[in-house]
């Protein structure tokens, strides 16, 4: 409803005409494209001069990226955590068996 088609070229948000589909009969759009800064490299420059320069330029999943930072928080904090829990279990003593 609020995208038009984006075969071939970049969907437009909230397009004069309308989306190309009714509510709840559409496809899922979860994929960005947002470029920070467009312009053109200046004459001068080695290799590229002249050619036209776009930062950040990738195209990505939000769910893929979603899952992605999770698993690296996960391996980030998992010694974190799992030290924790070894600290203690190790404080505790097991009971000797007395026969």
């Amino acid at each position: 409803m609020i995208f038009n088609d984006s075969y071939g070229q970049v969907a437009t948000l909230f397009p004069p005409d309308g989306g190309y589909s009714t509510f709840l009969h559409g496809r899922v759009v979860d994929m960005l494209y947002f470029p920070i800064l467009e312009g053109h490299y200046p004459m001068w420059f080695p290799f590229w001069g002249g050619q036209q320069f776009i930062f950040f330029r990738p195209v990505f999943n939000l769910a893929d990226s979603s899952i992605t930072i999770g698993i690296f928080m996960i391996l980030l904090f998992y010694r974190r955590f799992f030290d924790r829990h070894e600290t203690v279990s190790a404080s505790v003593t097991p009971t000797e068996n007395v026969e």
